[in-house]
């Protein structure tokens, strides 16, 4: 089975404290997490063709994921009850982008004072 990688902003805090309480959740299953201003981010967003693209990113195989869908895919990695997160998935996926674009364009007011581990 192919490691999953997780494309991220590592400039908003949230988004570097939500890497952070996930990288303590996950299973026995990997996750790489790579920063979007990596140089092996922008070779990935290259070879998938995604462009114009500042959320967060869920890539498996030949397979990508972003906004709600790329945070179900991590939930389906993470211990219980986390998990059970991944059975949003039957809601529509306008209504679950809905929520994420609702948080997104807040997070940075959700943005504590703490500095996050940085692996």
């Amino acid at each position: 089975m192919k490691e999953a990688i997780v494309l991220y902003d590592s400039e908003c805090q949230f988004c570097n404290n939500w890497i952070c309480f996930v990288k303590t959740k996950l299973k026995n299953e990997k996750i790489s997490f790579i920063t979007l201003n990596s140089s092996k981010a922008i070779q990935l967003l290259k070879d998938f063709k995604i462009v114009n693209e500042d959320s967060v990113i869920y890539i498996k195989g030949d397979v990508f994921y972003l906004k709600s869908r790329a945070i179900l895919k991590i939930c389906s990695q993470l211990k219980s009850p986390y998990t059970t997160l991944q059975h949003l998935n039957i809601l529509p996926v306008s209504l679950l982008d809905y929520c994420y674009n609702f948080i997104a364009k807040r997070r940075l007011h959700f943005n504590p004072r703490k500095q996050c581990c940085n692996d």
